[in-house]
């Protein structure tokens, strides 16, 4: 929890230094779905279990800050942040079993971006960056009916995951002119948040988002 309040921290300052320089900025408020995998590893070798981990369907909900630094006739360079809430996990498939574990995240996302503009005033866009992000709650729901549950997760020591998380992101997208935005974007964690031994888990996210954005300035 104090590592992500600082890394919250920091991207925060880093955003109002940001905004001091911007020419204008904007809020694109979304949602979407997911598709959320999780890159399992065992010290084991079981290359079979690993190929069981399956993408797990899921959404995703939030709203982004973005600043313009400098634009000319048709390009832009922004710098863009906020908050995300959304899931992840794996399903799990065996032969006899199903096991479907979603974790809910809040992320702080921050991208790089270069916008071309056309004459139109239609926007495509580029970005990459980072986030960080904590684990909130989760669930792991395990079927056929003679091994149907539906556990509350824990985290750290007491649990399966820990709650921090944090990787590289990407993007892509159209922004027409009268503010419809819709995006693609991967995440992809470098942090290991499985706790237990000879174990190994890394979150990756592929989002389809549709959202509004609205101008704050000019």
């Amino acid at each position: 929890m104090k590592k992500f309040t600082s890394l919250l921290f920091v991207a925060c300052f880093m955003l109002l230094a940001i905004q001091s320089m911007a020419q204008y900025s904007s809020v694109t408020f979304f949602g979407g779905a997911n598709m959320a995998t999780t890159d399992m590893k065992f010290g084991t070798g079981e290359t079979d279990v690993e190929d069981s981990y399956k993408p797990l369907y899921g959404f995703n909900i939030g709203a982004l800050y973005e600043y313009v630094m400098n634009k000319d006739k048709s390009q832009e360079i922004a710098v863009e942040g906020g908050l995300l809430f959304e899931t992840k996990g794996f399903d799990k498939k065996l032969e006899a079993s199903e096991n479907k574990t979603t974790l809910y995240f809040v992320d702080v996302p921050v991208y790089l971006k270069y916008i071309h503009r056309f004459r139109s005033l239609n926007k495509i866009y580029l970005g990459v960056g980072g986030f960080a992000g904590m684990g909130l709650f989760g669930n792991e729901s395990i079927t056929p009916e003679s091994l149907d549950t539906n556990n509350k997760l824990e985290w750290g020591s007491e649990g399966k995951y820990e709650r921090l998380d944090y990787g590289v992101s990407a993007k892509a997208g159209f922004l027409l002119e009268r503010g419809l935005n819709i995006c693609v974007s991967y995440d992809y964690g470098l942090a290991d948040i499985a706790t237990l031994e000879n174990q190994e888990a890394k979150t990756r996210v592929l989002r389809l988002s549709l959202g509004y954005t609205l101008r704050l300035d000019d």
